[in-house]
């Protein structure tokens, strides 16, 4: 990936004399930027643009050539790759569009290209982008103009859309906020989102990683590159969406549509999701500072207002507001004036005028032990206090770093002087207490670490069952039905309570006699036909003696007016002991594999929609950590005289679906609703399953 950042050579593709020629803008921008690399024009048409010689071929070139900027029309495109590989050029940046994302027409020339790109081992970014940027080089080759008034800094942008990207090129100058490098990947027909993380997450003049995607390709290798690096990774995910309810095959289908997926994923490996610029100032305002490594903070205001405020977002955003010692606040006191303020956290410091104080105060704050970080609320009239204020906010920043805690500055003064605040301060400062409250709170909640690999725990699987189980159903060209989905469940190590199946309403009855359930027999119909068994009047809970032989024929009934053919199955089964019940599911993820959800079951799992999801691998404390999530988890803890329920053992069922879904991938979907949780030691009980089959 480095000769895409760190050419010594480049050749600008399409290249005219033409002053509407936009590869022109392309050279201009290198220029601008001062690329310190050698620089070849190519154009069919020869002449001449700025002073330099337009070559009709990449051929004509004289010497080698390590990196091409394409920007000609799609049809033309193979014939120049074509070029660039006999001349061994190994590096290529298309900016052309109309290919797949334009029409059939357009997606067979991408095929073509990469035909011809894989022939001459070549690696290109493209096509349908606007280009790479490297800062400490001056690449800067994107085919809208640029100016030159970036910071040099340590951000990297990655972004598949051209205009998002040069969106966030627009939010970083106006913040001056530094960049490292951006690209725009487009189609990502060969180099993707993942290529270039692999590369930045290595690449010294990066510390904090950007990324826009409307799709993610390889959602496993991502996380697997995520795991591996300390250095935050921030992501914008759009395209969101979830499939239909009358498409969806499962339950566990429509509560975990694709973008969900991308979220539990993403905070698994601890990528920051955020979703609007906004967001993205605050994160890459903070992340520069020191680690916020708790909840703890110190509130210091020049205004009473804004530490009301600021008092408010503390509160809305977990955040602890530690109390001063005493001996910290009488000291304080001998500096005020009146002293008619109250001196509490926040600290108003309204009555303070003299800022070699305030620094002081700022440095004991940070010396305190139980303050993890601070937010420091400036107000004042620049014409008055401007040079003082500029100075007392280097010195913080300071101190910040000396330290080791974060100080969010926040600033209410007037634009001209915000102006001279961006240029001048080595970072940035907030205008809001909100957002500098709330960027504190960012960090918080997803500090990027390196991480493992997580291990999913051995387990008992009996693998010639289930596999018998599944040969019989994809040679039938079907989905397992009821009592072949709790057989391959009993196989993975759920717990399922004994069932026999009935062919007419006396076997039934004997079949309910036999069992002798202390709580009665559930009667469920046995049907491919049949996606949810209650939706169409098959299910009959709680049945004794003669009401079986009438749960039956009631099944029956309902079964001919849905149209569900004879004969007729139905499963018997012993009615469990009441209990919480919850819903485990999984499916499998196009991007991510297989999925695990755990989640408020019954008839209202979709109403309620109150569930947790994972990515397969995960370890046991993080299946723990899912279940504690739920809202409904003071239901298995015990509240209001309740007793606690088996955690562990839902714990373990979970655990056991993430095995099954592992080893078998013709397994695409899968429901247990309900597992009937018991009190703490007696077990979860999985009672119906529903299973569909990779087509």
């Amino acid at each position: 990936m480095d000769l895409f950042f760190n050419p010594r050579s480049v050749a600008v593709v399409g290249v005219s004399e033409s002053k509407r020629n936009m590869g022109r803008h392309i050279v201009r921008n290198l220029h601008e930027f001062c690329f310190d690399g050698i620089i070849y024009l190519v154009g069919p048409k020869g002449g001449t643009a700025f002073g330099r010689r337009i070559h009709k071929s990449v051929a004509d070139i004289p010497d080698q050539v390590d990196l091409a900027i394409v920007l000609a029309p799609a049809h033309a495109v193979p014939a120049i790759v074509e070029e660039c590989g006999q001349k061994g050029i190994r590096r290529l940046v298309i900016e052309s569009a109309g290919f797949s994302e334009y029409s059939e027409d357009g997606a067979a020339i991408e095929r073509q290209l990469v035909e011809t790109c894989a022939r001459h081992a070549i690696r290109f970014i493209g096509p349908n982008c606007i280009g790479v940027i490297n800062m400490a080089n001056g690449l800067c080759a994107p085919f809208a103009r640029v100016s030159n008034v970036f910071a040099r800094g340590r951000l990297a942008i990655i972004s598949q859309s051209g205009g998002v990207g040069l969106g966030y090129l627009n939010v970083l100058a106006s913040e001056n906020i530094g960049l490292a490098k951006f690209a725009s990947i487009g189609n990502r027909t060969d180099v993707d989102e993942c290529d270039l993380l692999e590369y930045l997450i290595d690449d010294e003049q990066t510390e904090i990683i950007c990324m826009y995607l409307e799709g993610i390709a390889d959602g496993r290798r991502l996380m697997d590159i995520a795991r591996r690096t300390a250095k935050p990774i921030l992501l914008h995910k759009s395209n969101i969406g979830t499939l239909a309810s009358e498409i969806a095959q499962s339950h566990t289908a429509s509560l975990s549509g694709d973008d969900a997926v991308v979220s539990a994923a993403l905070e698994q490996v601890g990528i920051a999701r955020f979703d609007d610029a906004h967001t993205l100032v605050n994160y890459l305002k903070i992340l520069p500072l020191p680690r916020l490594r708790g909840d703890r903070l110190a509130v210091l205001s020049r205004s009473g207002g804004h530490a009301v405020i600021a008092a408010d977002v503390c509160e809305k955003e977990g955040f602890r507001l530690i109390r001063f010692p005493e001996r910290f606040l009488r000291e304080i006191e001998k500096h005020f004036r009146a002293n008619v303020i109250r001196l509490t956290n926040p600290l108003d410091l309204g009555d303070l005028f003299d800022f070699d104080v305030y620094t002081r105060i700022v440095e004991e704050t940070l010396e305190l032990g139980d303050v993890d970080g601070v937010v420091f609320m400036h107000t004042y009239i620049s014409a008055v206090e401007g040079t003082h204020s500029r100075a007392l906010f280097e010195r913080i920043e300071e101190l910040s770093f000396q330290y080791g805690k974060p100080v969010a500055i926040c600033v209410s003064t007037d634009e001209e002087e915000m102006s001279k605040l961006r240029k001048s301060l080595p970072h940035p400062v907030y205008t809001e207490p909100e957002d500098a409250i709330h960027s504190l709170a960012l960090v918080r909640d997803f500090a990027h670490q390196a991480r493992p690999v997580p291990r999913l725990p051995a387990g008992e699987l009996d693998r010639d069952a289930i596999s018998a189980v599944l040969a019989r159903c994809a040679a039938e060209q079907r989905a397992p039905q009821l009592d072949e989905g709790l057989a391959i469940l009993r196989a993975a190590g759920l717990d399922v309570p004994a069932y026999r199946i009935a062919a007419s309403a006396g076997q039934a009855e004997q079949l309910a006699a036999e069992v002798g359930a202390e709580h009665g027999v559930a009667l469920k119909l046995v049907s491919a036909a049949a996606s949810h068994k209650t939706d169409v009047g098959g299910v009959r809970l709680g049945l004794r003696g003669e009401a079986v032989r009438a749960g039956y024929e009631a099944i029956e009934a309902a079964a001919g007016r849905a149209g569900i053919p004879a004969p007729l199955r139905v499963l018997v089964q012993p009615m469990v002991p009441p209990g919480v019940e919850l819903i485990l599911g999984a499916r499998r993820d196009a991007a991510f594999g297989p999925v695990v959800l755990v989640g408020l079951g019954g008839i209202f799992v979709e109403i309620l929609r109150d569930t947790a999801l994972r990515v397969v691998p995960l370890e046991a404390a993080e299946v723990e950590g899912m279940i504690r999530s739920l809202a409904a988890f003071p239901l298995l803890a015990g509240v209001r005289g309740q007793p606690a329920r088996d955690v562990g053992a839902v714990r373990e069922a979970l655990l056991c679906v993430a095995r099954l879904m592992t080893a078998f991938p013709s397994i695409s979907e899968l429901d247990v609703n309900p597992l009937v949780v018991g009190e703490a030691g007696r077990g979860a009980k999985a009672v119906d399953a529903r299973l569909v089959l990779a087509s």
